[in-house]
C-alpha cells in the first residue's frame, strides 16, 4: 500500500469534553475513568454505528471522519442525547464538510482545524456546523439548527458562518424519563503503568514447545525495593490483585482470532482464587488504549497486553504491567526475574497453558484444567465462531460452530457453548425461556462440570420451580469459578427471584467489580429489582439503558414496559411491548421470563404488565 497522501472529500466530526481541564484539576482519575469509559461505551459506539472512522482519540477529545454529513450529524445527536439521558459529562461537537488530506493514518487541512474550531463555539451539550455541513443536511432531518452568524476563527483568513443545534437535544421526549446515572468504573488512582513487565514468548511445535518468562522493573525508579532473584515482581504486591486481560494483536493472523484468544484466556481464569480478572466485556472496550489508560478504566492493578508474531504454532508473547500512581517511561528496563521454560503442548490448550502462567506469576493457584485432545483447526473454528457471534453474524457464528463440533464432536466446550446459544438469554423470545432452558439443560446433560453447564442447569432448575437446587447449582458455580462475572450475575438473578434483595445486591457489586462497564444483562436485573422496590423511574432508565448497548435485549424490553406503565406512559409503555420477539404477546407469556419465586417481584411485574395493556391477569 503507497504511503502517498490521498484527498478525500469527508464529513469531519470533532469532539471534546466542556471543562476538561477544571475536572482534571479537581480529580484526575476520577475524570479520566469517566472519560475513558465514555469514548468506549457511548461515542466509539455511536460514531461507528452510523457508519464513521474513528481517526485518532486526543485526551478528552475525538476526531472522526464519516461518508456524509447526515451521518455525522445523526451520530452527533445520539451522543448527546444519550449523554445527557445518562448523565455523562457534558460534549460539544463540531462538523464541517471539505476536503482533507489523509497521510499516515492522520488527517490533515485547513477543514480540519475548522471543524475544530466550530466544536469550541459549540454550546456544552450542543452541535455546532459549518455553512457547507448546514447545507447537506438542511430541510433532510428533522433538527431545528439556529444561525450563529460569523465568527472570526484562528488561521482561517475568512469568517466561518456557524449553525448551532443544542436545546433541542436535551429535551427530547425520551429523555425525560431517566433518572439514574450509569455506574462508571471506581475511580483508580493509578496514572500510569510501573514495573513488572512478564514476557512469554511461546513457540508451539506440533508436538512441543518451549515458553520463557520474564519480568522487568523500571530502571532508576527512587524507593523501588531491589527484586529478589527468582521471585516475581508481583509476588510483593499486597492484597487481591486485580487484573485485565486486554485483546491481544497478531501479525499474520485474523485480528478477531487473536482478540478471542485473550478472551479464552480470562475465561481460562475464572477459577482462579486470591485474584480479580476483569471480564471479557469490559477488557475489549480497552482495545487499542495505553496499558496505563485501560488499567484506569477497567480499575486494574495489571494488565496484561499479547501478541500473536505468526499462527498459533509461533505462540504468544505476552506482557504484564503493574499500575502505579506515577507515570513514567518504560526505558531503562533491567531484568527482575526469571521462571523457568514452561513445556507447552500443542495449539488447543493454548489458552488454559497462558492462564496458568499469568496466575502462577503473582503466586496464585489455578485448578489443573481438563485438556481433551481438540484439533488445532477445531479450536480457530471455536475463536471465530465466538468472534462472529459478537459481531452480530449468527448465522455465520452457528456455521463456524458447527464445523468446529465436526471436527471435534465429544469437545465439551464447544457443546456447552452450542447449549448456551440454544438458550439465548439476553435476546431469544422471552415466551419461549422457560422450554429453551430445558432444551438447553438436555443438550448440556451429560457433560462436565463446568462454569456455562452449571449455569444452564440452575437455569432450567429455576424455571422448572426448582428455585433452592437452582441456587445451590449457582452458588456451586460461583465457588468453582469465582471470577466468572456471568456466574456471579446468574447468582445475584436467582438471589433476587427469591426476594433475596439485599444478597442480590451484594452479589451485583462482586460482578461490577469483575465487569466494571455497564452490560446489558446487569442492568436488566438492576432494572428488576428496581422495579421490585417500587422505583419505577429508575427501573425504567436501567431498562432503557440495557437497551441503548443491546437493542435485542428481551427481558429489559419487558421490564422497560412494566416500569412505564407503572408511571403513567402508557403509550411508550405499549411500544415498548409491541418491539417484543412473538408480540403481541399475553401477561402471562411475556411475565414468564422471570420466574419468580418470591411474590412482591412478580406482582410488581404483572401489574406493569396489566397496566400496559398486555392481556391476562396481573
Amino acid at each position: 500500500m503507497s504511503d502517498k497522501p490521498q484527498r478525500r472529500l469527508a464529513a469531519i466530526f470533532m469532539l471534546d469534553v466542556s471543562g476538561f481541564s477544571r475536572m482534571m484539576a479537581q480529580d484526575e482519575a476520577g475524570t479520566l475513568n469517566q472519560v475513558l469509559a465514555q469514548q468506549q461505551t457511548l461515542i466509539a459506539p455511536a460514531i461507528r454505528s452510523h457508519g464513521g472512522r474513528i481517526v485518532k482519540l486526543m485526551g478528552d477529545g475525538v476526531l472522526a471522519l464519516f461518508p456524509s454529513v447526515i451521518s455525522a450529524v445523526e451520530a452527533a445527536a445520539q451522543i448527546q442525547s444519550d449523554a445527557a439521558r445518562t448523565r455523562h459529562l457534558q460534549l460539544r461537537i463540531g462538523i464541517n464538510l471539505g476536503e482533507v488530506l489523509i497521510a499516515q493514518g492522520d488527517v490533515f487541512g485547513d477543514e480540519v482545524n475548522i471543524a475544530a474550531r466550530l466544536e469550541s463555539l459549540a454550546q456544552p451539550g450542543g452541535v455546532a456546523l459549518s455553512a457547507a455541513a448546514y447545507d447537506q443536511v438542511r430541510n433532510r432531518i428533522p433538527y431545528d439548527f439556529e444561525d450563529f452568524g460569523l465568527h472570526e476563527v484562528k488561521n482561517i483568513p475568512d469568517p466561518v458562518q456557524v449553525f448551532v443545534l443544542g436545546e433541542e437535544l436535551t429535551s427530547l421526549p425520551s429523555l425525560r424519563r431517566s433518572t439514574q446515572p450509569p455506574r462508571p468504573p471506581a475511580p483508580a488512582q493509578r496514572a500510569g503503568m510501573r514495573p513488572a513487565v512478564l514476557l512469554l514468548a511461546g513457540c508451539l511445535g506440533a508436538a512441543t514447545a518451549v515458553a520463557g518468562i520474564w519480568g522487568w522493573q523500571q530502571a532508576g525508579r527512587q524507593g523501588s525495593a531491589a527484586p529478589v532473584p527468582g521471585q516475581p515482581a508481583a509476588a510483593a504486591f499486597e492484597g487481591r490483585p486485580v487484573i485485565a486481560v486486554l485483546p491481544f494483536t497478531a501479525e499474520t493472523l485474523q485480528p478477531e482470532t487473536a482478540r478471542m484468544l485473550s478472551q479464552d484466556v480470562t475465561r481460562s481464569l475464572a477459577a482462579a482464587s486470591d485474584v480479580r480478572i476483569i471480564a471479557p466485556s469490559s477488557s475489549r472496550a480497552a482495545a487499542g488504549l495505553l496499558p496505563g489508560e485501560a488499567a484506569a478504566l477497567l480499575g486494574a492493578d495489571f494488565v496484561v497486553t499479547g501478541h500473536l508474531p505468526g499462527t498459533l504454532h509461533d505462540g504468544v508473547r505476552l506482557e504484564i504491567l503493574q499500575a502505579a500512581a506515577g507515570s513514567g517511561g518504560e526505558a531503562g528496563a533491567k531484568p527482575l526475574s526469571i521462571l523457568p521454560p514452561q513445556r507447552l503442548a500443542a495449539a488447543a490448550p493454548l489458552a488454559p497453558q497462558l492462564a496458568a502462567n499469568i496466575v502462577r506469576y503473582f503466586g496464585k493457584p489455578l485448578p489443573e484444567p481438563v485438556r481433551p485432545e481438540v484439533p488445532d483447526d477445531a479450536v480457530v473454528q471455536l475463536l471465530a465462531a465466538r468472534s462472529l457471534r459478537e459481531q452480530g453474524s449468527r448465522s455465520g457464528a452457528e456455521l463456524a460452530l458447527r464445523r468446529a463440533l465436526q471436527m471435534a464432536p465429544d469437545w465439551p466446550e464447544a457443546q456447552a457453548l452450542a447449549a448456551l446459544w440454544h438458550l439465548d438469554m439476553l435476546t431469544g423470545p422471552v415466551a419461549a425461556l422457560p422450554q429453551r432452558a430445558a432444551e438447553a439443560a438436555q443438550i448440556a446433560a451429560g457433560l462436565p462440570p463446568q462454569a456455562g453447564v452449571l449455569q444452564l442447569r440452575a437455569l432450567a432448575a429455576q424455571f422448572a420451580g426448582e428455585p433452592d437446587a437452582a441456587l445451590r447449582l449457582a452458588e456451586q458455580s460461583a465457588e468453582a469459578y469465582p471470577n466468572d462475572a456471568q456466574g456471579q450475575l446468574l447468582r445475584a438473578w436467582l438471589l433476587h427471584l427469591t426476594g433475596q434483595g439485599s444478597g442480590a445486591q451484594k452479589v451485583l457489586g462482586l460482578v461490577r467489580q469483575l465487569d466494571p462497564l455497564s452490560q446489558p444483562m446487569a442492568l436488566t436485573l438492576q432494572s428488576s429489582m428496581h422495579l421490585a422496590a417500587g422505583q419505577d423511574a429508575e427501573a425504567a432508565a436501567a431498562a432503557a439503558e440495557a437497551l441503548a448497548l443491546e437493542p435485542a435485549a428481551q427481558q429489559a424490553r419487558v421490564l422497560l414496559c412494566a416500569s412505564l406503565a407503572a408511571l403513567g406512559s402508557f403509550d411508550e409503555a405499549a411500544a415498548a411491548c409491541a418491539g417484543l420477539k412473538g408480540a403481541p404477546l399475553t401477561l402471562d407469556q411475556a411475565a414468564a421470563a422471570f420466574p419468580y419465586s418470591a411474590a412482591a417481584p412478580r406482582r410488581a411485574l404483572r401489574t406493569g404488565l396489566s397496566l400496559a395493556g398486555l392481556a391476562g391477569r396481573p
